[in-house]
C-alpha cells in the first residue's frame, strides 16, 4: 500500500540561503506565466484625484499668492528699515496689508462658488486649509516682526519679545486650521466659529499694525518715552491675545453669513447704514477706523462669554431665570385661555 505522504507532489526546498529566505522549488503556475507577473496584475492601483474644480481652485490658490506677495513686500518694508528710508517702510506695510485683504476676499469667495457650481469636496478644503495657513498664518507672523522692529526701534526694543508674539501666533493659526478641520461636519452652516476666524485674526494684526504706524507717523507724542512701556506692554500682549483667541472655544459670529447671506430686520439694516455713514465722514482716518473695527469684532467674543457666564450665575442669572418663569407662566395662562375659549359651545 502506497504511503499517502509520498503519493501527493511535494515541491522540494532547498537550504535557506544567507538572506534566510526560503527558495521554493516547484511546478510552475498553471498559467505559465512568471509568479513575478502574477503578483503584479493582482496588485492593487493607487487611488487616483478626482478631476478639479478650475474657478474655485483658482480662486484658493489666489489667496496663496496674495500670501506670498505681501511676504515680499514686507522683506522690502524690512530692507528699507535697513537703509534708512521710514516713508517706504509704511508704503511696504500698506501694500501688505491690502495683499491680506485680498487673501481674504479670494478665501470668501472660493467656498461660495464651489458651493454654487455643486463642485465642493475633499480635495478643496484641504488646499483651502494650506492657503490658509500661508495668508493668515505665516505672512501676519512675519508682519509682527518687520513692523515691531521699525516701529520700536528707537527705545532699545528686545526683539525676543517679536519672536516669541510671532512664533506664538503662527502655532495657533496652524493648531487652529487643523482642528477646523477635524471638527467641522460638511454640513455645518458656518454661522458661528469656534475661537477666532484666521483670516479675522490675520486682518486685526494687519489692523493694529496700521494704527500703530498711523500713530507713529502722525502723532509727535508716540515718539517719546511715555510709549516706550506702552509699546513694550500694548503691541506684544494685543497680539499675543490675537493669537490664542484662534485656539480658544469662545464662539465668533460669522459676519459674512449673518449678515449678507441671509435676510435682516429693519433694526440691523439700520445699523448697517449708520456703520456705513460713519465710515464715510471719517475716511481720511480710516487707519483708526479699522482697528477700531476689528478690536471690537476680537473682543465681542470674551464678552459674549462673560454675558453668558452671568447668566447663568450671579444676580444677573437668577434674573434672567426669574423672566424666564414669568414667561413661561404667561404663555401656559394664555394657552389656557384660549384652550378654554375653544372648549365653549357655540350659540
Amino acid at each position: 500500500m502506497a504511503d499517502p505522504a509520498n503519493s501527493a507532489p511535494q515541491s522540494r526546498q532547498e537550504p535557506a540561503p544567507e538572506s534566510g529566505r526560503l527558495i521554493q522549488l516547484g511546478p510552475a503556475p498553471a498559467s505559465g506565466a512568471h509568479p513575478a507577473a502574477g503578483n503584479t496584475a493582482r496588485r492593487r492601483r493607487a487611488p487616483r484625484m478626482p478631476g478639479l474644480a478650475v474657478l474655485p481652485s483658482m480662486l484658493t490658490l489666489g489667496n496663496a499668492v496674495c500670501g506670498v506677495a505681501a511676504m515680499i513686500e514686507l522683506m522690502a518694508a524690512h530692507a528699507a528699515f535697513v537703509t534708512g528710508d521710514a516713508r517706504q517702510v509704511y508704503t511696504r506695510l500698506g501694500v501688505a496689508a491690502l495683499l491680506i485683504g485680498g487673501g481674504m476676499l479670494c478665501d470668501a469667495l472660493d467656498g461660495k462658488v464651489a458651493r454654487m457650481t455643486a463642485t465642493t469636496g475633499r480635495f478643496g478644503a484641504e488646499l483651502d486649509s494650506l492657503c490658509d495657513a500661508v495668508t493668515f498664518g505665516v505672512t501676519p507672523a512675519l508682519m509682527i516682526r518687520v513692523s515691531g522692529e521699525f516701529l520700536f526701534a528707537q527705545y532699545d526694543y528686545d526683539t525676543r519679545i517679536l519672536w516669541a508674539i510671532s512664533g506664538l501666533y503662527v502655532c495657533c493659526a496652524l493648531l487652529r486650521l487643523a482642528r477646523f478641520n477635524v471638527e467641522t461636519a460638511e454640513d455645518d452652516d458656518h454661522t458661528t466659529f469656534k475661537g477666532l476666524p484666521s483670516p479675522a485674526a490675520a486682518a486685526s494684526i494687519c489692523a493694529l499694525v496700521m494704527g500703530t504706524a498711523w500713530f507713529h507717523e502722525n502723532v509727535e507724542a508716540f515718539r517719546s518715552d511715555a510709549w516706550r512701556w506702552v509699546s513694550r506692554v500694548v503691541f506684544p500682549l494685543v497680539g499675543g491675545f490675537i493669537g490664542l483667541m484662534m485656539v480658544s472655544r469662545v464662539r465668533y459670529v460669522h459676519l459674512f453669513n449673518r449678515f449678507v447671506s441671509r435676510k435682516q430686520s429693519l433694526r440691523s439694516m439700520v445699523a448697517v447704514l449708520l456703520t456705513v455713514s460713519l465710515v464715510v465722514v471719517f475716511r481720511e482716518f480710516w487707519q483708526l477706523i479699522l482697528p477700531a473695527v476689528m478690536l471690537t469684532y476680537v473682543g465681542s467674543g470674551p464678552v459674549y462669554f462673560a454675558y453668558r457666564f452671568l447668566r447663568g450665575r450671579g444676580l444677573l442669572g437668577r434674573r434672567m431665570e426669574y423672566a424666564e418663569r414669568l414667561r413661561q407662566r404667561d404663555e401656559r395662562a394664555r394657552k389656557a385661555a384660549a384652550a378654554a375659549r375653544s372648549a365653549e359651545p357655540g350659540p
